[in-house]
């Protein structure tokens, strides 16, 4: 058996077979089903989109500091290997939060194009976090100063694994629902299909290098992996509820 095929066992043993109910519960959550749903009606698609973006401004700006913070709270406990990967890491996330902004707007003109009760982009932007955009804030930080601030690798690995199981399944729902057109304002989304799929695998190995070294983290990464698919999935739950009609 080679090293990689080794490793690889060792993630799937003490990680992935116990992420498992965590990824099934996320996929039957409402919020997952309303997005994914090929009979919603275009008003409404359009709605949980806007949803979507502008609380996840909160969910992204964020995310450069909690990486790094991780990464030195790592150092500082001894483990500069995994810290040093989380501190270089935490460079590729700064600004990323300025496209689903841009997005917000784009989705917000198409909305108030129609005739409908107009959306103020930038208020959404800016109104109070919701439950779910607050847990997954709360987790970050609690995480970052934790006794196994390593966590954060396991809610970086699920939350871009997202993008890349769970984003196209959304994208190709907007186009068979409100076509190519719409698709085009989701550049957050799109942008992070492709590049998530490289810091998926960058996760990975850092997972493998660190269960195979240290066995010991496994329960802390699987908790932190599924609170972060559980705060994710309330997330999509109130955007669920944000474009239901009042």
């Amino acid at each position: 058996m080679t090293s990689i095929e080794t490793t690889n066992d060792v993630v799937d043993e003490l990680y992935e077979r116990h992420l498992e109910p965590a990824r099934s519960r996320y996929t039957r959550g409402r919020g997952f089903e309303a997005g994914a749903n090929e009979v919603a009606s275009d008003e409404f698609l359009l709605r949980f989109l806007i949803e979507f973006c502008s609380l996840g401004v909160q969910m992204t700006e964020p995310v450069d500091r909690w990486i790094r913070g991780a990464g030195t709270r790592c150092c500082a406990l001894g483990f500069d290997d995994l810290g040093s990967a989380l501190i270089r890491h935490a460079e590729h996330e700064a600004g990323h939060h300025e496209m689903l902004i841009a997005d917000t707007h784009r989705l917000c003109a198409a909305w108030n194009s129609e005739g409908r009760p107009p959306l103020d982009a930038d208020a959404l932007v800016n109104r109070p976090p919701s439950a779910g955009v607050q847990a997954y804030i709360d987790l970050h930080e609690s995480t970052i100063e934790s006794a196994e601030p390593w966590g954060q690798l396991a809610i970086e690995y699920e939350i871009e694994l997202l993008s890349v199981t769970s984003g196209p399944v959304l994208i190709a729902n907007v186009a068979r629902v409100c076509g190519p057109d719409r698709v085009a304002d989701l550049s957050f989304l799109e942008d992070h299909i492709e590049i998530d799929a490289g810091h998926t695998v960058f996760n990975r190995r850092q997972l493998a290098q660190q269960l195979s070294a240290h066995p010991e983290m496994a329960p802390g990464l699987v908790s932190a992996g599924a609170a972060a698919l559980d705060a994710h999935a309330l997330f999509l739950d109130d955007c669920l509820d944000g474009a239901l009609p009042r």
